[in-house]
């Protein structure tokens, strides 16, 4: 990383982090292994980014990052709502089917919520900040299908079912690597979504 700007070293860092923090948690990778990874050495890992914790928070800010710029970003541009929500779906859908073999199953700030997450309340803020933008990307989207000026209750509880059939999807797209039948559970899930936004509660 020699001759490099340090902010774009750093970035590097946290995304290969992220990759390696995602494999084997933050309990179970070593610090040798993040060198090994990073390419950073045992001063740089402690002097500029906070030794492993402080890495591993970095990893989840900056694949948080990128899931916002691919999908949340998109869904908030997209000009109809439906066709915006099945395109985060299906993009999904296709990253799980057609996976590189050295990125792990699923997601790495689910697998971070249902462990690191449940001990340590600065990753669980961080995790959780991830998905409220979620969250509020979904009920906004659903908002506007349901011609409403801004979200509300309906539309969260709609924002809440899409993201219980996203965690769900991830898992099934391992029992059942069926992209026609994953789309057709996305689609049940986005209707019924849409329905529920147009309700009182």
């Amino acid at each position: 990383m020699a001759g490099r700007p340090q902010e774009c070293d750093r970035a590097e860092a946290a995304r290969r982090a992220a990759l390696q923090f995602w494999r084997t948690g933050l309990e179970g990778t070593s610090v040798d292994a993040l060198v090994a990874e990073t390419g950073m050495n045992r001063f740089g890992l402690y002097g500029e980014l906070g030794g492993k914790k402080g890495l591993f928070l970095k990893a989840c800010e900056s694949y948080s990052e990128q899931s916002r710029q691919r999908l949340i970003e998109p869904l908030l541009a997209a000009r109809d709502s439906r066709l915006g929500l099945r395109r985060l779906f299906f993009t999904l859908i296709d990253a799980q089917l057609n996976r590189d073999p050295n990125v792990p199953h699923g997601c790495f700030m689910a697998r971070t919520l249902s462990e690191e997450a449940s001990s340590d309340p600065e990753i669980q803020h961080t995790v959780k900040r991830h998905f409220e933008a979620l969250e509020r990307a979904f009920s906004e989207s659903l908002a506007r299908s349901a011609g409403l000026k801004s979200p509300n209750r309906s539309t969260h509880a709609g924002a809440l079912l899409l993201i219980n059939t996203l965690f769900g999807l991830l898992q099934t797209a391992r029992l059942h690597p069926s992209k026609q039948v994953l789309r057709r559970i996305s689609d049940r899930a986005i209707q019924d979504a849409i329905d529920l936004s147009t309700q009182r509660l």
